[in-house]
């Protein structure tokens, strides 16, 4: 079982991000048709796991709720109906993942239930977009092309089959669920699980689409619709038409992109926006996350890709839950920890000098004055506030310049995308108040690599709780791995 740390909770969560904001270049990576039910599948996956390795109350509703929050940021374009899968997905895996005494019923429930309402939620758009003519239509059409006597309800059969295989994907999904955890022990064995990862750029584009041209075609469909119900003259439109149909269509679909769609979104992402602030930690762990994370599902394809058949897909899966889930896979945080003015700084100077795998942050002291430096460039800058300066922090007797941590910062985001060692100098006072460098280390926590993280004897266990992480306490460089 993965270690107690909350870093695979995050982790999975991230994973489900990613799997509802990038799953389109995933399935056309993997050459993958019906995209509901690999969308579906992926999300159903990320909450069982949740709910199997994290199975405190809330867990699974904390996820649903930062998801929501990626979604809105990721991926704006989404139909509403997307965020009440999302959320239908959410509440049911909470219910269902009480009691790890029942996962394998719950987990191949929890998937029929989940990909039928996929399957419905699409008749129930066919139905409110098209009307019931859509299926009328598609009878006369198979009816008269098949050339037969007997009519027969070709919709019927449609419906039926579509729902079988959601039904049918449902058992076979959570099936494959109900047994992952096993699974992922005898995996973790395997020696891709510390396979090196390609480095990926994220890459997002859009659409560019002229407004007024939408506002043209859906107010003159919209005008010949009211003509054709109620006048004047008669119908340019008739009811029985084809035509009717897709007017019908284009009018409902446009209200919806242009009208009703942004509405909604506007009042979901102010409701999120809120939510957003309760769940700072969750947020921030994920931002910090979503390259890593996205890095690895690119992984996973690339090694599916150099297999056959259908076995290629469980080593792209085994790749990126072996790599999510186990902290071996993504390397240790340590606590430096020992008296202050005992050489902690001057020690992981010399350290690093020796070597060149080594980012981040030290604070040395410099003529009696606190310190900034960066440890690639070996650029030193003031940490302390000078005279009259407006934006400081003050912890004691100290007073430090805000613009000099936003610069630490700043360095510490770019190192943390680095291979090689990362170390932060210091968590004190400052971070454990939620000021300084607080954000920053989480974000830094969560990557993959070795993490040295600097405080003062005594501050063991608040750091600890501060980081949520499962980490190994140090009191010289000498305990560090070569």
């Amino acid at each position: 079982m993965p270690n107690s740390s909350t870093h695979s909770y995050y982790r999975l969560i991230t994973l489900w991000v990613v799997c509802e904001a990038f799953i389109g270049g995933i399935i056309h990576g993997l050459h993958i048709p019906v995209s509901g039910l690999i969308v579906g599948s992926a999300a159903a996956t990320c909450i069982a796991l949740i709910g199997w390795y994290h199975p405190s109350a809330g867990s699974i509703l904390r996820a649903t709720l930062v998801v929501l929050i990626f979604k809105m940021i990721l991926s704006p374009q989404s139909p509403i109906t997307a965020y009440v899968a999302v959320v239908f997905q959410g509440l049911l895996g909470e219910i269902m993942f009480r009691n790890k005494k029942y996962f394998k019923p719950a987990a191949i429930s929890f998937a029929v239930i989940t990909l039928l309402e996929s399957a419905f939620q699409r008749f129930l758009i066919l139905t409110i977009v098209y009307g019931s003519d859509i299926f009328s239509a598609i009878n006369i059409m198979v009816n008269k092309f098949t050339g037969q006597q007997q009519w027969t309800n070709y919709s019927n059969w449609f419906i039926g089959i579509y729902t079988a295989l959601h039904l049918l994907a449902g058992l076979l999904v959570g099936y494959g669920i109900s047994i992952l955890p096993e699974r992922i022990e005898k995996w973790r064995k395997d020696p891709q699980v510390n396979q090196q990862l390609p480095e990926i750029k994220l890459e997002t584009s859009y659409r560019s689409v002229k407004k007024w041209g939408i506002w043209f075609i859906w107010a003159a469909m919209l005008v010949l619709l009211i003509q054709s119900y109620w006048g004047p003259g008669e119908p340019v439109l008739p009811s029985d038409t084809l035509i009717h149909m897709i007017a019908r269509s284009v009018v409902i679909v446009g209200a919806w992109i242009i009208i009703a769609g942004p509405l909604m979104k506007k009042i979901v992402y102010q409701w999120l926006k809120n939510k957003q602030g309760k769940l700072r930690t969750e947020t921030e762990a994920v931002m910090g996350l979503l390259p890593e994370i996205h890095q690895l599902v690119n992984a996973g394809i690339t090694v599916a890709s150099k297999g056959k058949g259908w076995k290629k897909y469980g080593m792209g899966i085994r790749h990126i839950l072996l790599n999510a889930l186990y902290e071996e896979a993504w390397g240790s945080i340590y606590i430096l920890s020992a008296p202050k003015g005992s050489g902690k700084t001057s020690s992981l100077m010399q350290w690093s000098s020796e070597r060149n795998d080594v980012y981040g942050i030290l604070s040395p002291v410099v003529e009696g004055k606190r310190m900034f430096l960066d440890m690639q460039s070996r650029e030193a800058f003031p940490m302390e506030a000078v005279e009259g300066e407006a934006a400081v922090f003050k912890v004691g007797k100290y007073i430090f310049s805000r613009n000099a941590f936003d610069r630490a910062i700043d360095i510490l985001d770019r190192a943390r995308l680095k291979k090689g060692w990362l170390v932060i100098d210091e968590i004190g006072p400052l971070e454990l108040r939620g000021e300084g460098l607080n954000e920053v280390v989480l974000r830094c926590i969560q990557r993959k690599g070795n993490t040295i993280i600097v405080t003062r004897e005594g501050l063991e266990e608040q750091v600890i709780t501060f980081l949520q992480a499962f980490t190994k306490i140090i009191h010289s460089i000498n305990e560090l791995p070569a």
